[in-house]
């Protein structure tokens, strides 16, 4: 399914931004750095005098308050020249720190110098320890004062040392624990025996009483059938001990749902001493569900959950599971199985999953839940008799559900395999097991900071930092928090615009680095992050927060490189609009991407995401560690017409990943090309190309008012595009696009929630299966049956069944032959040549 991107490697560079053919000439307002300089000095020349009495400033504080006190009238400028920089805090700007729109101040790189700027601290005094292992000494680690969970060597990110070991070769689907049970036998509490509703359905179990007694029946069950008329089951089913008389079953009432299960002591059954035939038997009819039994001679016994207590002293306790039976018939009798309970602070494991030794200051990256997020939870504590990782911490908020992978960090046991490292907190050291002898001629850098630069207003003052612009910088080392505002929000970055306007981050580079590249947040407008090329981040690209009275508006995210996203947390985007409107994402290309490339929410009207723009945009392999997701997705809680924009976007391999309750990853699973989430509505979706997704290139959730023309949708493996909601859903269009797939069972469009209203307009379609003549097929390929019942309602009545003729469709070239069908149509050619970072034009 997945296509290999070629061009990735070249954006792993470090990127010298400013050419050396530009220059910087000393002139008044311009402030020189550099790692021989001096606070002392003048700043103003771009290197030590002769007699070393004048020359650089040696600390970027020192610069900026030279500019601070510097004529606003002139064109200020902080001028780095080339090496690593290690800040032992950032670099904060506020209003005193503005250019205006004639002058901005700009901190750029030094021209042909590359410049990066570090949030970390380098790791020295390195001794070898043996077995591969080295030691180097961080005494703050021993009274709490630095936690260490990323390490970069050179322009390498090293593993903190985890159990499993990661796999290199399959990075994202090896190297995984999956959330079980102690005892594999336990599963028997989540399967149960279903549909026995009809009368004369019976099932029966030998068992072996060691003590003859009056024995308590205890049923394990749920059931629904007040939909049906009746409130309780009580009498409609009985037990009998080797085909004795009937003992009717009591105390039966509804549970609220046939997956909800209890208990309930339903009966006594007199039980001699030996091996003897239980039978239930429903009489009367009517519908149960069936979990377990228990037998007790202990009248005090009473179980609440799969965790039995324990009977009194010298009483007799036989537990046995339905679906465990010798014998059974039942005309629609099957086994099913029911969700197991999750818990937040409680992951189990199997016998063996877990390494012994210390594991204080451990972590797990863990996905859980439906797999729609992962991230780092810390661990309390072990219960190893009962195989129970405690979690613990702000992100202990999803709950942990059998299946759900896993791996375990930071564990001295687990520290085995070259680029793995371990911090002794006990010790005040850190281990590393190098890949390379030299690995200390190279920067061993351990993160500090949590951002590198904060460009704040001040709201009680309503007074702006403005017109600043970052020019050619790398930004790298900085960490990420284990206790982020949610995981499915994760806002830690290297760049923070808070109440900011009309600044820019232009032809810079952000790698290794634990959070995002930009934050946008309280009120910053008109902020633009242009031509930087952004990987290797902990989690993604440039992410706006906030609510609609304080959110970010108007910013431009655009030629910018965004690939390996994710390595920490994986609900990410590399444009990540969590709230904001008015602002446009353009000419991006992004790839390898663990959930979204873009993404606009609304959760409601305080908090809404409207009138945003993404366009040109190359969207490659996203989505490939989560799942019920698109590669450009938008939420639109508050059910009111957005005004969002999707155009001109080039969507391939929209992947998708989840664990089945077995511990199996199922991939590819549950994705769509476009996304439209939850009433987003009045959204145009205009010449986007999408190929290569799950569930569909296309997908409408209760949306209305949404129009979807001009687009090419290939290869969706369920279907094409699909429509799926309630009355809300209503006055939609599909018109002129060209709908291409091969799979001999997926289908044209899909809908849930049918009516004829969902569309107010489809056709001018050109549509066409790879081996299937779609024109005359019986199969159902619309959401009311074949193509010819589809017509008869009056949907695409003019749109044709035919080859739309791409040019190179094997080749991912989807430009149109000049006797395309789709051209007779009205479908307008889609200008490729303008869509990702080959098509940006700084400036336009």
């Amino acid at each position: 399914m997945l296509r290999t991107c070629t061009f990735v490697a070249l954006a792993g560079v470090w990127l010298a931004a400013i050419p050396e053919c530009m220059s910087v000439e000393p002139t008044p307002g311009t402030y020189f750095v550099a790692l021989n300089g001096n606070d002392a000095w003048s700043g103003t020349l771009p290197e030590p005098n002769a007699a070393r009495t004048d020359g650089p400033f040696l600390t970027l504080d020192r610069a900026r308050d030279a500019v601070r006190a510097a004529d606003r009238n002139l064109g200020r400028a902080v001028v780095l020249r080339g090496g690593t920089y290690y800040l032992t805090a950032p670099l904060r700007l506020g209003p005193e720190d503005s250019g205006t729109a004639q002058h901005p101040v700009v901190y750029q790189a030094y021209p042909g110098e590359t410049v990066r700027l570090s949030g970390g601290r380098p790791i020295t005094g390195w001794q070898d320890k043996g077995n591969g292992v080295w030691a180097a000494p961080v005494p703050e680690a021993k009274v709490g004062g630095w936690e260490i969970r990323q390490l970069r060597v050179g322009d390498a990110m090293q593993t903190l040392a985890r159990h499993p070991n990661r796999d290199p070769q399959n990075p994202t689907t090896g190297g995984w624990l999956f959330a079980r049970m102690k005892n594999p036998t336990d599963a028997g509490w989540y399967l149960t025996v279903e549909s026995i509703h009809n009368a004369g359905d019976w099932m029966e179990w030998d068992v072996d009483v060691s003590v003859a007694g009056e024995y308590a029946l205890w049923l394990c069950y749920g059931q629904d059938m007040k939909p049906f008329g009746r409130e309780s089951m009580d009498g409609q089913t009985v037990f009998q001990v080797d085909a004795g008389a009937d003992v009717p079953l009591s105390n039966l009432p509804n549970t609220g749902s046939w997956q909800k299960f209890t208990w309930t002591k339903t009966a006594t059954l007199s039980l001699p001493q030996g091996r003897h035939v239980l039978r239930w038997t429903n009489r009367k009819g009517g519908g149960i569900n069936f979990n377990a039994f228990a037998l007790c001679t202990d009248p005090a016994w009473t179980p609440k959950d799969i965790d039995l207590p324990q009977p009194a002293a010298g009483s007799q306790l036989l537990v046995v599971q339905a679906e465990q039976h010798a014998r059974a018939e039942g005309k629609e009798m099957r086994v099913g199985a029911v969700t197991p309970p999750g818990h937040t602070s409680e992951l189990p494991f199997g016998d063996g999953d877990i390494p012994d030794g210390d594991l204080t200051g451990a972590q797990v990256m863990v996905f859980p839940a439906w797999g729609w997020v992962g991230g780092p939870v810390q661990v309390g504590g072990v219960d190893r008799d009962k195989c129970i990782l405690k979690l613990t911490g702000a992100n202990a908020t999803q709950e942990i559900r059998l299946g759900n992978r896993y791996c375990l960090e930071n564990v001295r046991g687990a520290l085995d395999q070259p680029g793995e490292f371990y911090l002794d907190r006990a010790a005040g050291e850190l281990l590393y097991m190098p890949t390379a002898a030299d690995f200390a001629q190279a920067e061993v850098v351990a993160p500090v900071l949590d951002r590198l630069v904060e460009v704040h207003g001040d709201p009680a003052a309503d007074t702006w930092p403005e017109h600043i612009r970052f020019r050619g910088l790398a930004f790298s080392d900085s960490t990420y928090s284990l206790a982020v505002r949610s995981m499915y929000e994760p806002d830690d970055a290297a760049i923070w615009f808070d109440q900011a306007r009309d600044c820019v981050v232009e032809d810079c580079t952000f790698a290794q680095l634990g959070g995002y590249a930009v934050h946008l947040r309280n009120r910053t407008t008109r902020c633009q992050v242009l031509g930087c090329s952004i990987f290797d981040m902990g989690q993604g690209g440039v992410i706006a927060t906030g609510k609609t009275a304080d959110q970010a508006t108007d910013c431009v995210v655009a030629g910018c490189l965004m690939h390996h996203l994710g390595r920490v947390y994986k609900h990410v985007s590399g444009v990540y609009i969590t709230t904001g409107s008015g602002h446009r994402v353009a000419n991006c290309t992004m790839t390898d991407l663990p959930r979204y490339g873009i993404s606009f929410k609304t959760y409601n009207k305080d908090a809404c995401s409207h009138n945003n723009v993404a366009e040109y945009n190359e969207i490659l392999r996203s989505n490939l560690e989560t799942n019920d997701t698109g590669a450009i997705e938008t939420l639109g809680r508050d059910s009111e017409p957005s005004g969002n924009i999707i155009r001109y976007n080039l969507i391939l391999d929209v992947v998708g990943m989840k664990d089945s309750p077995e511990g199996k990853i199922l991939t590819p699973h549950y994705t769509w090309g476009i996304y439209l989430d939850d009433y987003s509505s009045g959204t145009q979706i205009n010449g986007n190309v999408v190929a290569r997704t799950v569930r569909g290139g296309y997908h409408n959730h209760l949306g209305f008012d949404n129009i979807v023309e001009n687009n090419i949708f290939i290869d969706g493996q369920d279907y094409q595009g699909e429509y799926n909601g309630n009355e809300k859903m209503r006055r939609n269009v599909f018109r002129r696009n060209i709908v291409v797939f091969g799979d001999p069972k997926a289908v044209y469009l899909s809908s849930g929630g049918w009516a004829p209203e969902v569309l107010a307009e489809c056709d001018r379609n050109v549509v066409w299966h790879r081996t299937e003549d779609l024109a005359t097929t019986e199969r159902k390929i619309t959401p009311v049956g074949n193509w010819a019942e589809w017509q008869k309602l009056g949907f695409d009545t003019n749109s044709v069944v035919a080859d739309p003729k791409f040019v190179n469709a094997a080749a991912d070239d989807y430009r149109l032959q000049p006797d395309s069908p789709a051209l007779a149509l009205g479908f307008e050619p889609i200008p490729f040549e303008k869509i990702g970072v080959k098509g940006y034009t700084p400036g336009k």
